[in-house]
């Protein structure tokens, strides 16, 4: 599965599922201490810095999720 789908499906399940433990950890592990819920900023915040995190952050992450 490549890094793009990865990305899609855990912004997908994050917003689907925003008060979930699943999403609060991918927000905090993602967004670290700008992390203060799941809103819609948090969101674009999200979509922002998954492309860039590390791919082993990102399989993680991925993880969580499923």
């Amino acid at each position: 599965m490549d890094r793009q789908t990865q990305i899609e499906e855990i912004i997908d399940f994050v917003k689907k599922h925003k008060s979930s433990h699943a999403s609060r950890t991918v927000c905090a592990r993602i967004l670290g201490d700008s992390f203060m819920g799941i809103n819609d900023d948090a969101i674009d915040e999200l979509r922002a810095r998954l492309p860039r995190a590390a791919s082993d952050e990102l399989e993680a992450c991925y993880y969580i999720i499923k």
